[in-house]
């Protein structure tokens, strides 16, 4: 049922969050028991210390996988759709209160907390220049997972012309992914997507490419005819990709492509276009699940790529008027099974439940978003602030709001609210 909002006081669901220092100046926390009894370190384990945990989100699961592949006999490459947001270890160091943990650099973790897959990744970071390409990719993107953003992009050159080996190509394929994550470079890394897609050896890369470049054009707001490119250039390679039922791999990729394409067809919006590209992208996760995977790795590639999926069809949904609340309300319940423990699956229940008026829902939500901390845990709190204010909980708002400053002193409107007597 729909929980009434009348009274909600004037701007109570504003999506503004900003902060007063855009560094993100982090309390420090202390106290906490160290792991593994802390009450934080179960969930984000692979970035305190890589270590495996059941419970953290899927893809920072993967961290220990691509450790085992920097052996040298290993022919594995990731192929992790996303990587972390910069900061953002640093963010559950403060935040679980794990201050001996905190280290600007892998090689700063002090020896005695140091895992085995740790000190194997510091090894790999001190050879860097005796690797082959598929390791340097892999260390790449191990640091990305790890939030060390800058310091992978300074351990390779985001403008160096390929070199013409398709080893080469994708190791700038998984470099662009890193820079497109960082403050500054998403056109560098926009560009790096269109050369590869229209120039890589490998056909499957250069689909890669272009599904990367759709997603980050739209991701960042960017005018739509550049992601449209992307799409022409990704649909021109088609034909010399892999059928999806001959190669696991062109599966997952023919997957990815489809799914942007269904979304950017939603932003236009060309409602119908998008179904058949969300039909396709689900077909082509079916075929690349009828192949079986190698491995555990793989097993985590196929969940990840189907939350992405379920969260397609959520934004396809809450895309039509009026929305359908039991197809919404299913496909919460499907995305929260798929990766329950990652902060970003909670809060994007959160706001679809919001998108749909049922705002006690909502404020549960982001409230469970909350518990996980770091930033976006941060804005999580807002949000469930937020819903109470709509529902004359002052003292739940109040409550909801203090936490958002726990985990970000330097949230602004949260402070504006409480002080302005709304909680």
């Amino acid at each position: 049922m729909t929980e009434s909002t009348a009274g909600r006081p004037a701007g109570a669901f504003r999506r503004v969050y900003t902060r007063s220092d855009r560094r993100g100046s982090l309390p420090t926390v202390t106290g906490r028991p160290a792991p593994p009894h802390n009450r934080l370190e179960p969930f984000w384990r692979p970035l305190v210390d890589m270590g495996a945990s059941d419970l953290a989100p899927v893809r920072l699961r993967l961290i220990r996988s691509v450790n085992e592949w920097l052996d040298e006999t290993s022919d594995r490459w990731s192929w992790c759709s996303r990587v972390s947001v910069p900061g953002l270890r640093h963010q559950v160091i403060r935040h679980a209160g794990l201050a001996g943990y905190d280290a600007g650099a892998p090689s700063a973790l002090p020896s005695e907390r140091r895992t085995p897959a740790w000190r194997t990744l510091v090894r790999s970071i001190e050879r860097i220049d005796t690797l082959d390409w598929r390791r340097r990719s892999l260390v790449v993107v191990q640091l990305a997972q790890l939030s060390y953003h800058r310091l992978a992009l300074d351990l390779a050159d985001l403008d160096r012309s390929s070199d013409g080996s398709a080893a080469h190509q994708r190791f700038r394929y998984d470099l662009a992914k890193v820079a497109v994550a960082t403050p500054g470079l998403r056109d560098r890394a926009l560009a790096v997507f269109r050369e590869l897609a229209e120039h890589a050896q490998d056909p499957v890369v250069r689909l890669a490419s272009a599904f990367q470049g759709i997603g980050h054009t739209l991701h960042g707001g960017l005018d739509l005819t550049v992601a449209w490119r992307f799409e022409r250039i990704g649909r021109s390679v088609f034909p010399a990709v892999p059928a999806a039922e001959d190669s696991w791999e062109a599966a997952l990729v023919r997957s990815r492509f489809h799914r942007a394409v269904a979304l950017l067809s939603a932003a236009e919006p060309d409602r119908a276009r998008a179904a058949d590209e969300a039909d396709l992208a689900e077909s082509c996760h079916a075929e690349m699940v009828s192949r079986g995977g190698r491995d555990a790795a793989d097993e985590l590639i196929v969940l990840e790529d189907e939350r992405y999926l379920v969260e397609m069809r959520l934004r396809l949904a809450l895309g039509v008027e009026p929305a359908d609340h039991d197809e919404v309300t299913a496909l919460c319940g499907r995305l929260i099974a798929l990766d329950p423990y990652c902060v970003q699956a909670r809060s994007t229940v959160g706001d679809a439940y919001l998108a749909i008026d049922h705002v006690e829902q909502a404020a549960r939500w982001y409230e469970h978003a909350g518990e996980l901390a770091t930033g976006a845990g941060a804005v999580a709190w807002y949000r469930a602030g937020q819903c109470h204010l709509a529902l004359g909980d002052g003292g739940a708002a109040r409550h909801a709001m203090g936490r958002c400053l726990e985990l970000d002193a330097t949230a602004v409107e949260p402070r504006e609210l409480l002080e302005a007597g709304y909680a």
